[in-house]
Order: C-alpha cells, then structure tokens, then sequence
C-alpha cells in the first residue's frame, strides 16, 4: 500500500509539470467521426438482447453508437487530448462515479444515448531526462479492439474486450522510451472504469511496448490493485499480451492472449479465487484501395463464473467476418456476419424466451463517416 501511495504521489508532481504550461497552448486540432449501426440476432431472443456482448447487445434496432469530437494540442513539450462521445456506446464504457442515471452506467450493454467525456488526458516530457508523464482519463493498454469502431477489424466488440478487459482509467502514469525499439509505463489508477475510486487502495498499471518494425509491434500489460466496493483485501489481475503482425501490405494481423484472477468471486461455494483465460485472433485483408474484410476468432474460459455470472467453467467462443468498403475518403459502410456458442447448451435465448439454445447468430450493417485532421 506504501508504495502505491509513492507512485501516486510522484505522478502527482508530473501532472503539476504538465499543467504550467497548457495556458500556453495553440488553438486545437479537431477531428472526429459518427458512427450507426443496425443489428439482427436470426435466434429472434424475445428479450431482445445478444447476450455477452457489449456495445450491440441490442437486437433488432438502430443505434447511434458515436459521434465523436476530438481535442489535441500542445505546446512547448506539454499536450493535452480529449475525446467528446455521444451516443448509445456511452451507456457502455461510462466511467462509474459520474453522477448519472446508474442504470445506464456500467450495464454491461448500450442503454439510452449518454454523454461522456471518453478521455481527456496531459501529456508532459522532460526536456532533461526524456521522461514522459501522462494523466487524467485514458483507454485501457490491454486488448486488440478499442473503444471506436473505426480502429477495429470488426463491427461488433468480441469476448475479450468485454469480459476480460477495462475500458479506461482514471490516474497518472509516468514512462520512458528506450532507443529504438523499447517503451515502458508505469502508474496509479482508481481501477477499471472509475472516474472516483471505490475503496482506498489504488489499481497499479505497468506495459512494456516493443516496436520491432512496420512488420511487428505490440505489448505486455498487466493491472493489478483492489477493484471491490470498500475492500482493500481482495486484488484483481490481469495480464494481457496484444501484437499485430503484418507479414505483407495487404495482411495485418493482431494476436491477443489474457489471463486474470480476482479473490472472492467465484461462484464456486465459498466464493474462493476465481481465474478466466482467453485467446483471440483477428485479421484485417485490404483486397483493394476500396474494398476490406476483417474477421476474429474468439475462445474464453471463466473457468469459475466470476466475468460471465454463469455456471463455472464455460467456455465461450465466436467466429465473425466484416467485409466492407470505402465509399468515399470520409465514409466508410460494412456489414458482418458472427456466430457465437458455448460449451453449455442452455445459454443463448430463442423467440421463445427460453435459454435452451447453446448458440446465437447475429447480422450487422455500419456507417461511419470521419471528419478532422
């Protein structure tokens, strides 16, 4: 606990360095992007709700899952940055503590269109020792996918992005690039998705990136620290390898193992340490100037209930393919096809209202228009 109140502290400092000089700062570069879907889940659940999913839990409707205005600047060494969100996708990666409707926040699933400022953060490097501080609110190192769809290879969000992994934190983080090929970050956080911490202790976040050439990049990450309401006790980690590979111009391919543990919240009798693994793959195949096709394939272990709430040891998996095109230089329109399944036979919802199917197969079409530098 010392030293995680320690690292807190000397972030603190950075911050303070980073904030001096952001009066200074020129007028912002700004870009952005919309982004609205429509999705169908062809088991017809009359819930009408794809479960294990995050932003497209949905079925059988239109969201407006972005619109998106972005703020970035800087000067004399000091940047900020900041995202603006609107939409459907909000309700989702919604930071808890942000004084709003709670059924909307953390829900595991789009809601009602919300408001949410998706990251704001100051960016500091010293002119002496090369260090560089980061801090405020900032997306998450773990994972493949990120929050806006236009940087995925997908429409939809897989198993890992929303099960074993957070979306943003709220902290500092200090780091430091070593010739070449090697940058490492180290920091204090309130935990996964929390704007004001939910307990006294602090979630500690470290990543090793390794940039080899244009043909491989990617990093280690592991977070660790106490993510329950008022106990300091129980720590959470996870430890994430994510790499993109891109063997030729047309192929890129991003490869993701992750694996986690939480005391007290198995739902095993006793409520003992609870772990989940997964593994996922995804390509990206540019055919033409115009025309892609993305696709995943998914495999997680909640080897004792605590990240799917169902019974121990199901293992999920998914299969998805996203063809689309570039219809202008700003709009870009896809459709995707995912089937998931499960090892237990009675998960997935049917027309019914009953969950007796082990499968669901969903159908998605996307616009996303970007605009900004």
């Amino acid at each position: 606990m010392q030293t995680r109140k320690l690292v807190s502290l000397g972030l603190a400092m950075g911050v303070l360095m980073a904030a001096s000089a952001v009066a200074r700062a020129e007028a912002p570069k700004i870009s952005g992007f919309v982004d609205t879907t429509y999705g169908y889940n062809l088991n017809r659940p009359s819930t009408r709700m794809n479960r294990f999913r995050s932003f497209d839990n949905r079925t059988d409707t239109f969201l407006l899952n972005n619109a998106q205005v972005n703020l970035e600047g800087g000067k004399d060494g000091v940047g900020y940055y900041a995202e603006l969100a609107y939409g459907t996708d909000a309700s989702v990666f919604k930071s808890a503590g942000a004084g709003t409707d709670p059924t909307l926040t953390q829900s595991g699933g789009a809601g009602a269109p919300n408001f949410e400022l998706q990251e704001a953060f100051l960016t500091y490097k010293c002119p002496i020792t090369s260090l560089q501080f980061k801090a405020g609110k900032f997306a998450t190192y773990q994972g493949i996918e990120v929050i806006e769809s236009k940087d995925d290879f997908t429409i939809s969000r897989g198993l890992l992005f929303g099960l074993a992994e957070p979306y943003t934190h709220t902290g500092a983080m200090v780091g430091y690039a070593f010739p070449k090929y090697i940058d490492f970050w180290v920091g204090a956080v309130n935990g996964w998705d929390m704007y004001t911490d939910n307990n006294t202790g602090k979630t500690l976040v470290a990543k090793l990136g390794v940039n080899l050439n244009d043909m491989v990049n990617g990093n280690v990450s592991i977070l660790y620290g106490p993510e329950q309401l008022a106990n300091t006790n129980n720590q959470r980690t996870s430890i994430d390898t994510t790499w993109f590979i891109k063997p030729c111009k047309m192929l890129t391919v991003g490869l993701q193992g992750n694996a986690g543990q939480e005391d007290k919240t198995s739902l095993l009798p006793g409520g003992g340490l609870a772990h989940w693994y997964g593994v996922g793959i995804q390509p990206s195949v540019n055919v033409t100037d115009k025309f892609f096709v993305g696709g995943r394939y998914e495999w997680f272990s909640d080897l004792d209930g605590a990240r799917t709430g169902v019974a121990p040891g199901t293992i999920l998996q998914n299969i998805t393919l996203a063809p689309g095109v570039n219809l202008t230089e700003n709009l870009v329109a896809r459709v995707e096809y995912r089937y998931d399944w499960s090892s237990a036979n009675s998960l997935f919802t049917d027309s019914d209202g009953v969950a007796s199917q082990s499968h669901q197969s969903t159908i998605g079409a996307e616009f996303i228009y970007k605009f900004g530098s």
